[in-house]
């Protein structure tokens, strides 16, 4: 008999404790259950309750994507639908031969106009192209130059490292004497349409460049360059080629590659497309135009 009380008891105790468990449990539960079972009648043959539709149960992951992807702050990829992305990367396709920057809108860093006198200066055209010089001197040799200027390879290495000493000095001192007085060593091409007036405006620009600002101002850098390109062969040229009238003539003539380089700039959207037909821009590798325009 006691023993019979003491399960009682003990069985009573469980069924609060089950009572109470019960009534504690939140009514999400029920909810969730409910909701199982609903569909598990809509998966049998003779369901009683109408089923909701499908995209009912996915209602609320679609909203919550839509509001995601309306949100105000959303990253955006930089490349999709970006004019100046596409604008950059046609530029520097069109000055696949010739490194030629164009000014835009963004103004340049020390560190930009350092990356173009180093690419200008002694990077792959700068390293190429004296060769070019050099091999057109020896095949119309000046008639007054020496033997040693003439002939063989100690010929070919003078020449091109007269035309590599004249390049460089004229970058060099058009980088420093623009970085003294802040001067963008970008062209401003024209905005005329006339091909006499884009050249008139690449030969006045040899003259009259801009500033970091955007001001109109002498183009102190270019003379610079001019003069430095000129009177350096006089350290090293033969005699009767190392005088000041040569040193002059040297001088005119970094004005006048300094006016052709204005004029192919300013007419790189025309002959750019010309090298993509040519798939030069294939042929020569990724370093050959440095990504200082971003």
């Amino acid at each position: 008999m006691t023993a019979r009380t003491h399960r009682s008891k003990h069985l009573i105790c469980m069924t609060v404790i089950a009572l109470g468990l019960a009534a504690a449990h939140p009514p999400v539960v029920a909810s969730q259950e409910t909701k199982k079972e609903a569909d598990l009648n809509c998966t049998s043959s003779d369901a009683t309750l109408p089923c909701p539709p499908a995209a009912a149960a996915k209602e609320t992951p679609e909203t919550q994507r839509r509001q995601a992807a309306n949100l105000p702050d959303m990253p955006k990829a930089q490349d999709q639908g970006d004019p100046s992305s596409s604008a950059s990367h046609a530029q520097d396709q069109n000055s696949a031969l010739l490194f030629l920057p164009v000014k835009s809108s963004r103004s340049l860093s020390f560190g930009d106009k350092f990356t173009i006198y180093t690419h200008q200066t002694f990077g792959p055209p700068a390293v190429l192209f004296p060769a070019f010089t050099a091999g057109a001197g020896m095949a119309n040799p000046k008639s007054h130059y020496p033997r040693e200027w003439r002939e063989g390879a100690g010929a070919f290495g003078r020449l091109y490292g007269d035309a590599f000493a004249t390049a460089a000095s004229q970058r060099t001192a058009r980088f420093l004497t623009g970085v003294a007085l802040h001067e963008d060593p970008r062209y401003v091409r024209s905005t005329s349409t006339n091909p006499l007036m884009r050249t008139m405006h690449a030969l006045a620009f040899t003259f009259v460049d801009k500033t970091d600002s955007g001001r109109n101002t002498i183009a102190f850098s270019n003379f610079a360059g001019a003069a430095a390109g000129g009177f350096v062969g006089r350290a090293y040229l033969p005699r009767g080629y190392n005088d000041l009238t040569h040193a002059e003539q040297r001088m005119a003539i970094e004005f006048l590659h300094l006016a052709i380089q204005n004029i192919a700039a300013e007419f790189q959207p025309q002959w750019g497309p010309l090298v993509r037909k040519l798939h030069i821009q294939r042929i020569l590798p990724e370093w050959w135009v440095p990504q200082h325009e971003k």
